[in-house]
């Protein structure tokens, strides 16, 4: 399923959505400002090669055993918020095509620039605008893909019918032996925490402002909104914590005795 580097617009451009009145989403600015940091925030400054090298190792050392233990397909794999293609490019040396997916233009443009500078031609690029974008922008990989995963993406967002939308979605890209690996943070929501989150952003330094900071939520929701999606919990690392990560599958219907 290998296909030339492509960016692919969804909807209207970046312009023309400005000049029907949308505002510009702040990870368009983060693009803008400085990639490698605003993905990658515990850096504390901007060193692509540190950039470059923790996906290596994560891909390596955390992505790597999980599909191998789960005996993935090594197809397709999709990363729900891509940026500029940190854990894409190690990863397409496993599977057959790897395509990323991200809301910010900027960071789609230069994932595919920076795929076609390392010559990486197995994989692909989408700017998408949300879940039903996704879904209406990815049909024909509808039940094909072996390996889903998102990492520091659904901590930074608020709207619960995103989060809720992008695992339905998930759900419908998945093959029947497909995985999802799903990152968020379940920290307790503790009283300096909703302090912080309750503070104008101009009083926050600017990784706690709103757009980049992460954003709490229990297992027991999440959970919830995994069992709506029609899917179903087959491993957790991490639980509790800000890096808690969920390893799904499609739920199987339950058999009943003849």
């Amino acid at each position: 399923m290998a296909s030339p580097v492509t960016s692919k617009g969804l909807g209207p451009e970046p312009s023309a959505r400005a000049s029907a009145g949308q505002s510009r989403h702040p990870w368009e600015r983060f693009a803008e400002c400085d990639p490698y940091l605003y993905i990658l925030t515990p850096m504390k400054h901007t060193d692509p090669r540190v950039f470059w090298e923790s996906g290596e190792q994560l891909v390596g050392a955390e992505l790597l055993p999980v599909i191998r233990a789960e005996g993935v397909r090594l197809s397709l794999a999709m990363e729900l918020g891509c940026g500029i293609g940190r854990l894409m490019f190690p990863l397409s040396r496993t599977f057959a095509h790897v395509v990323g997916v991200d809301i910010a233009s900027g960071m789609v443009q230069r994932a595919a620039a920076l795929a076609n500078d390392k010559g990486i031609n197995n994989v692909s690029f989408a700017t998408i605008s949300g879940p039903e974008d996704l879904l209406h922008q990815a049909g024909e990989y509808a039940g094909n893909c072996d390996f889903l995963y998102s990492l520091l993406v659904f901590q930074h967002i608020a709207d619960v019918s995103i989060i809720e939308g992008y695992l339905h979605v998930t759900r419908t890209l998945l093959h029947p032996r497909g995985l999802a690996y799903l990152q968020f943070d379940t920290r307790d929501a503790d009283a300096l925490y909703r302090i912080k989150t309750h503070l104008p952003d101009f009083l926050l330094p600017r990784f706690l402002r709103r757009g980049i900071r992460r954003i709490r939520r229990s297992p027991q929701e999440i959970e919830a909104w995994i069992r709506r999606a029609g899917l179903e919990i087959v491993g957790q690392l991490t639980p509790e914590s800000e890096y808690h990560r969920y390893i799904l599958r499609l739920r199987q219907p339950k058999r009943t005795l003849s």
